[in-house]
């Protein structure tokens, strides 16, 4: 059986454990979470276009990496050395809503910016997130809203459009967007929800929304264009299977009682 651990890098520090323990104990305004699998050609563009973008905040990059097989880890310890970037390195571990809640527990920041490596999600719109967590618990970009969008294959363009609307019928809330991973959200908000399914995508986004919404939360769309990947492969290429998991965990959520 193999063994369980995480590795965290930050500066010149590198601490081995168990268990999640903070590589810094600096507290940050804001946290970006970010998990990678083999992003060796996205992840060095995605970090610069960010401290672009973010010029002047108090903030981190926690890249969370599960065992990338090409360079990916080997970057992104690199890139804690001359930015302000954390890498959580999860051995014979691997989900991407782990990998975020890993993050969000390594994190010393009140709020959390989470997203993907791939581009997909455009880091202009971090500080028009950042612009409305303060008076909202969550704030989500959406696709279909207007300004909103998808540009990618077709078949991965509507296939994404039709899954989102029935997953709103069958929860029945007013939001658009159940399946896009881009948001803000107080790290404190996130602790109450009380997550009870595991994910193999990123079907927890509905679980997250369906449970914020029974707790009351303030939640926020905002439009987003998604870009389709051109650097590295999909994580989700089986469309059918893809939707069928995002499908049957709606059902669970809306009609389990739980």
């Amino acid at each position: 059986m193999s063994m369980t651990y995480y590795e965290c890098a930050c500066k010149d520090k590198t601490c081995y454990s168990e268990k999640i323990k903070p590589c810094s104990t600096e507290e940050k305004d804001f946290s970006i979470v970010i998990p990678t699998y083999n992003e060796e050609k996205n992840i060095p563009k995605l970090v610069n276009s960010l401290n672009s973008e973010l010029l002047g905040n108090n903030y981190n990059i926690i890249i969370v990496d599960d065992s990338s097989s090409d360079k990916t880890p080997d970057i992104i310890n690199q890139l804690t050395k001359n930015h302000n970037v954390i890498a959580l390195h999860r051995k014979g571990i691997k989900g991407i809503f782990s990998a975020i809640d890993d993050g969000i527990n390594l994190s010393n920041s009140k709020i959390i910016v989470t997203m993907d490596a791939d581009f997909s999600h455009p880091p202009k719109k971090v500080p028009e997130l950042l612009e409305h967590i303060k008076k909202f618990d969550i704030v989500s970009a959406s696709r279909f809203i207007i300004n909103g969008g998808i540009e990618a294959p077709i078949s991965r363009k509507y296939s994404t459009t039709i899954l989102n609307k029935i997953i709103r019928i069958i929860l029945g809330l007013r939001l658009t967007d159940y399946t896009g991973g881009f948001h803000a959200i107080k790290k404190s908000r996130f602790k109450q929800l009380n997550f009870k399914y595991k994910s193999i995508w990123g079907e927890f986004d509905m679980e997250l929304f369906y449970r914020a919404n029974k707790l009351g939360f303030r939640v926020k769309e905002i439009p987003f264009v998604y870009k389709f990947r051109t650097e590295g492969p999909s994580k989700s290429e089986n469309l059918l299977k893809y939707a069928w998991v995002y499908f049957i965990r709606a059902l669970r959520l809306r009609f389990s009682n739980s």
